[in-house]
């Protein structure tokens, strides 16, 4: 059996790196979604009068403020976007990138709602070296999807 897809999620500052994602799909000759997943907990949290962050370097506190995060988000994806297209060749695999503001979860499912087929998905904070899940499309409801993104390990989800 042929995977046709990759999903690969990318979380901000976390999860396998776009060159070797890329690289996969490339040896499967797999088409490439790429999901950069804004967590939108994180930017409500922002919101908030109290919020703050901790530099790394510092150690000091500052305000947070959502506008410079949500530009922050923006840097990141158009950063992993351009480092995804610079190790794919268009001619020679059909890849997409889009950024998605809602639950991992949902945003799996507006992908796999395009086709299933074989398609090997990548959650954020996942490990390519990682030993694989296996389900089968039917199998994979909300939840079951939410658990498997939780586990951050690949999932290869087979037709019915």
């Amino acid at each position: 059996m042929r995977i046709s897809r990759v999903i690969a999620c990318f979380a901000p500052g976390a999860g396998a790196g776009p060159a070797a994602v890329a690289r996969l799909a490339r040896d499967m000759q797999a088409e490439l979604v790429g999901l950069f997943l804004q967590d939108e907990t994180l930017l409500r949290f922002a919101a908030l009068p109290f919020a703050a962050e901790v530099g790394f370097a510092s150690a000091a506190t500052r305000a947070l403020d959502s506008a410079t995060l949500e530009r922050a988000l923006r840097s990141q994806a158009a950063a992993l976007e351009r480092a995804l297209a610079a190790v794919l060749d268009p001619a020679a695999l059909a890849w997409s990138f889009r950024v998605a503001r809602t639950s991992p979860a949902s945003a799996v499912e507006a992908a796999l709602a395009e086709g299933y087929a074989p398609a090997l998905l990548i959650p954020p904070r996942g490990s390519l070296r990682a030993e694989r899940s296996v389900v089968r499309a039917p199998q994979l409801n909300p939840e079951v999807l939410r658990e498997l993104l939780a586990a951050a390990r690949p999932v290869l989800i087979l037709p019915a």
